[in-house]
């Protein structure tokens, strides 16, 4: 493979990592909130949404890695599971090195994500107690934990606490491919709020109500760390305030959720002059522009991000509806080819009236992979996020 980096999201999409869902979501069904998620999530309809959306990516010629094998490649799985696992007593018929030296790597690092306790109950000889305690159910949302820019990958530091034991595992990962982390983030930030453009790049950060600045997941100050750092080098830098008094009006409007946990919930880049968009909140998102100066960025101008982006980078816009839920949420493979989640119907059927952002895109000679549909949103999308969220980039070429 070649080198780990990411110039801009239209670039050829190489190589990619993601991670099948298994036991640990379990938990995050069961008490979706405190894990995060949005709703319930059935644990065997998202393994069968996950697995076409691989396989769609191999079909499109992307190299696809799965978590645990780079881990496996990396010799890290045997010492996590011995981390992770609670063993039985004495009496077990199994303990930890059995289950290391029999199990596969997706069997392993589903174990080990789930932190598995396992205990004879005193009252009950010859019954076994199975606990899952404090599994790392969001795991599945790849993208979250790193950010792959132009000078390679960045480690981030995640803003909620129960998805902080991500990010040690994500850098063995990284380390199994033989790729150089640049950076390891210390202010707040996550991954869904980068998206690299050539010359320049987009960062999400917090809102700012009267003054006072809201964190969403990403701090003011994590851009600020990012172009300090050196660990980007793109001419421009822009850090896009999240328009979260806007987004709360919005959603009274039109009786949907929130978009504003990340950038990519409100937008993504197609191509090198196509950008899709929600225009309303774009038009209320204040901007900072900073230009880099050798080895320094210094703040040039402010604007709104619908102006910077139409009026000062010639892109073209497509405006998302808010009857989609997900519609910036894809993954681009390369310039003018995508894979999205369709809005399916009752049978999982793609209805064009259901999906406007796909119909507007193939109007416009965009490829929507696969069949020109997608892939129907079920069961996924249900621990808040889409596509672009369950993939990290490994290498754009």
């Amino acid at each position: 493979m070649g080198e780990h980096t990411a110039y801009a999201e239209w670039d050829r999409l190489s190589a990619v990592r993601v991670h099948t869902p298994g036991i640990e979501v379990w938990a995050g069904t069961l008490d979706y909130e405190t894990n995060l998620f949005e709703q319930m999530i059935p644990p065997e309809r998202a393994r069968a949404e996950h697995k076409k959306i691989t396989t769609c990516l191999k079909d499109a010629g992307v190299e696809v890695h799965q978590l645990a094998d780079d881990l496996e490649t990396a010799g890290a799985l045997d010492d996590l599971i011995r981390e992770s696992i609670s063993e039985m007593d004495d009496n077990s018929s199994a303990d930890v090195e059995t289950i290391i030296e029999t199990f596969n790597s997706r069997e392993k690092l589903n174990l080990a994500l789930a932190q598995v306790s396992m205990q004879q109950p005193k009252e009950q000889v010859g019954s076994t107690s199975v606990a899952i305690d404090q599994p790392l159910s969001n795991m599945y949302f790849q993208r979250d934990t790193t950010i792959l820019g132009d000078k390679g990958p960045i480690l981030c530091n995640m803003f909620e606490p129960v998805r902080q034991r991500e990010v040690p595992i994500v850098r063995d990962a990284w380390e199994g491919i033989e790729a150089d982390i640049v950076y390891e983030m210390d202010e707040h930030v996550e991954g869904g709020e980068f998206l690299p453009a050539g010359e320049f790049a987009l960062l999400g950060v917090s809102a700012d109500l009267d003054g006072k600045e809201h964190v969403i997941r990403t701090s003011y100050a994590a851009g600020q760390e990012l172009m300090n750092s050196g660990a980007v080098g793109y001419d421009e830098f822009v850090l896009v305030r999240a328009p979260l008094q806007a987004d709360r009006e919005f959603q009274k409007e039109h009786d949907t959720g929130s978009r504003i946990m990340h950038l990519l919930g409100w937008v993504n880049i197609v191509s090198e002059d196509l950008i899709v968009l929600d225009a309303d909140l774009a038009r209320t998102a204040n901007v900072d522009v900073y230009e880099r100066h050798g080895d320094e960025y210094a703040k040039d101008h402010s604007s709104n991000l619908y102006d910077y982006l139409t009026e000062e980078k010639g892109f073209d816009i497509v405006d998302v509806s808010w009857s989609e839920r997900w519609p910036t949420n894809f993954l681009t493979i390369e310039s003018e080819t995508i894979l999205p989640l369709y809005e399916p119907d009752a049978d999982g059927e793609y209805h064009p009236e259901n999906n406007p952002t796909i119909e507007k895109l193939k109007e416009l000679g965009v490829e929507i992979l696969p069949d020109g549909a997608g892939i129907p949103r079920d069961a996924l999308t249900n621990g808040g996020g889409g596509i672009h969220c369950m993939t990290t980039p490994l290498s754009r070429e």
